[in-house]
């Protein structure tokens, strides 16, 4: 049989799905503009001052519907993305596993979207996609609606009302609401298109559970990530029972599988990425990051965190599960002290 770079293939894959988060916040510019133009014309349309407040509520209406009824296009819209990346991701699976050797069982276009659909998001507090979705519909319809109220009770003419929703042209319009809805906008991107992805490819590593022990949590090896993401990578849990990315909003991690032993001489040698070059598949966050300066560790961690990882005597294992709580939420510095008192006082820490 040919040899598996689950390892390999993860880098490749996160290059993909930037390009395509990338690709699918692109498209909200157009419905921004669309905003930006439908929004600006209901607001100056016979003007709305402090003597026009009886309009208020039916301008508030007006410019209601208009956001709702765009941005639900453009969550449509990226939902039929997400059912298409979901099917790619489940034959994406399936061919790394046919290249190998193995003749994969591969879930349906529809089994793959069911699953990333009933899947709760913890980025979400716990939301399903369409909520997830939804709630940022919500959030921006009541953004948008609370600067017009601010503004009709601040007394601001209709020009100044719009300037606060599309920003200044001095500052390139990135200090109005509609600048924040756009950075919203991405988030929602990137999560969502995190999420079908881990979901879709888990659903296909589960139709193969012949071949898998587990699955590995494998984060980004640079500065960028988050607290989380770190303490978790490398780690590896049975199929329903541990995290699937994202676990934040933007997060970057992904998963692997973990070929029962019997495979497991298939992926020796592999490599994986970091910011600095490739680094063997072995390689935990915290074992890459020991060998990072302290400048570096101190910048990622904070100087307590950055002290206790080079000098409290603890492997990169130990350093990683004293960062997270059952919950898989990041613990304090205090809790960190009284789980380990001889790794602090070691490391000198008062």
């Amino acid at each position: 049989m040919a040899a598996l770079a689950f390892a390999d293939d993860t880098t490749r894959h996160a290059v993909y799905l930037e390009r395509l988060k990338e690709g699918e916040a692109r498209k909200f510019a157009a419905f921004l503009r669309e905003l930006d133009r439908r929004i600006r014309e209901s607001l100056t349309r016979g003007g709305l001052t402090t003597f026009q407040r009886d309009r208020l509520q039916a301008t508030l209406r007006e410019v209601d519907a208009i956001l709702s009824g765009t941005l639900h296009r453009f969550t449509r819209q990226l939902e039929l993305d997400l059912r298409d990346l979901a099917a790619y991701e489940g034959q994406a699976v399936a061919g790394s596993l046919s290249a190998a050797g193995f003749l994969p069982n591969v879930p349906t276009a529809g089994q793959l979207w069911a699953a990333a659909s009933v899947q709760p998001l913890a980025a979400g507090n716990g939301k399903l996609l369409a909520g997830f979705l939804a709630s940022f519909t919500d959030a921006e319809r009541a953004r948008i609606a609370g600067a017009i109220r601010l503004g009709v009770a601040q007394g601001q003419t209709a020009a100044q009302i719009v300037t606060a929703i599309r920003g200044t042209r001095a500052a390139g319009y990135a200090d109005g609401v509609l600048a924040i809805t756009a950075r919203n906008a991405r988030a929602i991107v990137n999560t969502s298109v995190a999420h079908v992805s881990a979901t879709a490819r888990h659903e296909t590593f589960g139709a193969n559970a012949d071949l898998f022990k587990g699955y590995q949590w494998t984060a980004t090896l640079d500065g960028r990530t988050s607290a989380t993401c770190r303490a978790l990578d490398g780690r590896i849990f049975q199929f329903g029972k541990g995290p699937v990315p994202p676990a934040h909003v933007n997060c970057r991690s992904s998963t692997i599988p973990v070929l029962k032993d019997e495979w497991a001489a298939l992926t020796e040698g592999e490599k994986r990425s970091s910011m600095d070059g490739p680094v063997d598949a072995t390689t935990s966050y915290y074992d890459w990051l020991k060998g990072q300066p302290a400048a570096f560790q101190d910048e990622v961690l904070g100087p307590t965190r950055g002290k206790l990882l080079r000098d409290g005597g603890l492997s990169a294992g130990d350093f990683a599960r004293l960062q997270l709580d059952r919950r898989w939420q990041p613990l304090t510095l205090d809790e960190i002290k009284r789980l380990e008192p001889l790794a602090w006082k070691l490391a000198g820490l008062p």
